[in-house]
């Protein structure tokens, strides 16, 4: 019986390791827009790039959870044909907000990641191996998820495979004087950082 013990040991531990590796989470969008382009047009649009400052929240935007350092770059999204008409026009009407607050200034929290591995800001990185990431699209199959290195992509990057657009709670203003005051003064830092974005 103590050999038995002794080789479940081991197992237990790798069991523990995995679990460690693979820890997964939701979080959630804070950013403020700059610009907005529409693909193929602005009448009938398929795909968004939303320009800005970033960030993610963990938990998902009612948390106030911990965030990750603000990145300025883009965000890349596209309808999957895989949503019903009254989820088509949620998007829509969300692309259309995004739309009306770009170049305000106006920080807002919205729509829903899932990642897997350690909430760190390796999730946003230009650059990284250890950690990968997902976008998710709850009641869509796996398939119109997409899976990337980084949600927030750089100006740099040429707009590929936009991910399914995560529709949560619709669009959320954020104050400048409230409890995430400190995260839209970071936001607000890292948009003033960078000159002109180009795509």
């Amino acid at each position: 019986m103590k050999k038995l013990c002794r080789a479940w040991i081991p197992v237990v531990a790798v069991l523990f390791t995995v679990a460690f590796v693979t820890a997964s989470g939701t979080a959630g969008f804070y950013g403020i827009v700059s610009k907005v382009v529409f693909e193929p047009n602005d009448k009938a649009p398929e795909r968004i790039q939303i320009w800005g400052a970033f960030t993610l929240v963990d938990g998902g935007i009612v948390s106030n959870g911990p965030t990750l350092t603000p990145q300025r770059g883009y965000l890349y999204f596209a309808l999957t044909g895989a949503e019903s008409p009254t989820q088509k026009e949620s998007v829509l009407r969300e692309w259309a907000d995004f739309k009306s607050i770009s170049g305000t200034g106006e920080a807002v929290a919205f729509g829903r990641f899932g990642y897997i591995g350690p909430f760190a800001d390796e999730l946003i990185a230009e650059r990284h191996t250890e950690t990968r990431s997902y976008m998710t699209l709850p009641g869509l199959p796996a398939t119109t998820s997409c899976r990337d290195d980084r949600p927030i992509r750089p100006a740099s990057a040429i707009p590929a495979s936009p991910c399914a657009y995560p529709v949560n709670i619709g669009l959320i203003k954020l104050s400048t004087t409230g409890n995430l005051s400190a995260i839209v003064k970071k936001l607000q830092d890292a948009l003033g950082k960078l000159g002109t974005e180009s795509n």
